[in-house]
């Protein structure tokens, strides 16, 4: 019987092989993003508050406290959902004496995040003031953390005074070059980053969650509660991969847009930086931004990092119940500086 020889590949047929192996591959890693994405909402991490439909978003909430309480709305910060809020321990600090909201962000958690509008800061804020609308409540005062800080500006900055006051913490307020954010903002970019969001989005995220977390947390531990019951799978998903990719591609450019009209503020803002932030360093952003804001009220917490809401919730309720007292007092003419109690 003749020999039959092997097929044999010539360097032109190797490309469409190359290219179809990779293509396979690809759409391999796509499926399983979906199927792992569709598992987090329905089955691990189910929705465990209330949702309402506002102008055409679908917003998830949770509402702790009293319902005739004077109102808070916690606003998170960038790749996180409502639950940091909760597990930090600040919302049941406060829940005792005030009525505290708590929603995820649109892309974050169980909120939606419709394709072809913006959710830059002031949009967000639209936003926000809107479910508070239609949830019943108004006037709130509004505590923000780290992105969500630039939310809760907006609110403050509102010619129409829709929130009471605001308690901003760890925030970012003005534009900062940094090489972190170009490189996590690049799965917002046409084309590239959907390719990268669905096929190596959620093996890279969980390689580089631990490094993030641990800087967020530094110079302290992360809790053992956070490592026990945050919803980490919810980051693994590309559509909160992208929500927060694309919330880093604008934040320059939303605190450019906001820095002109941080003297116009009219409400009572309390701001709370930890002294050992590596993620935002309190003199480029906090400390500047009291100098520009009406009677604003500034407290740096010794020893802590990011994360000031896990540590310092004494001095972070301190200074909402202090900015809920000036809320019907006229501002101050300057910063004051106030010592921040002891953490945790």
């Amino acid at each position: 019987m003749a020999d039959i020889d092997p097929p044999r590949f010539t360097e032109a047929a190797l490309g469409p092989v190359a290219l179809g192996a990779l293509a396979i591959a690809a759409g391999g890693a796509a499926l399983y993003a979906f199927v792992h994405g569709r598992r987090v909402e329905r089955e691990r991490h189910p929705p465990h508050g209330r949702t309402v439909r506002v102008d055409g978003v679908r917003i998830h909430y949770v509402e702790v406290g009293p319902a005739d309480a004077p109102p808070i709305l916690f606003v998170h910060g960038n790749g996180a959902c409502l639950d940091d809020m909760l597990l930090s321990g600040l919302v049941g600090a406060c829940a005792g004496r005030y009525r505290c909201i708590v929603p995820d962000r649109p892309g974050y958690g169980h909120s939606s995040r419709p394709r072809g509008r913006s959710y830059a800061p002031e949009d967000q804020a639209e936003l926000m003031s809107a479910f508070l609308r239609e949830i019943g409540v108004e006037a709130p005062l509004v505590v923000g953390h780290s992105w969500g800080t630039l939310v809760a500006l907006a609110m403050a900055l509102d010619p129409r005074a829709l929130v009471c006051g605001a308690v901003l913490m760890s925030g970012y307020y003005y534009p900062q070059d940094r090489s972190d954010i170009f490189v996590m903002g690049l799965p917002a970019t046409p084309v590239i980053g959907p390719a990268l969001l669905w096929t190596l989005g959620l093996p890279t995220m969980r390689r580089m969650a631990p490094r993030l977390l641990g800087h967020m947390f530094d110079p302290l531990p992360v809790p053992e509660r956070v490592l026990a019951d945050y919803p980490f799978a919810y980051g693994e998903r590309p559509s909160q991969m992208r929500a927060a990719a694309a919330e880093l591609a604008v934040m320059r450019d939303a605190a450019t847009d906001l820095t002109a009209r941080y003297a116009s503020c009219v409400v009572p803002v309390s701001l709370l930086h930890g002294a050992e932030d590596k993620a935002m360093a309190p003199a480029l952003h906090t400390q500047r931004l009291a100098a520009e804001l009406p009677g604003a009220r500034v407290a740096l917490l010794p020893g802590l990092g990011h994360m000031i809401h896990y540590f310092a919730q004494d001095a972070i309720v301190a200074a909402i119940d202090e900015t809920m007292g000036r809320a019907c007092r006229p501002a101050a003419s300057s910063p004051e500086v106030v010592a921040p109690r002891a953490a945790e």
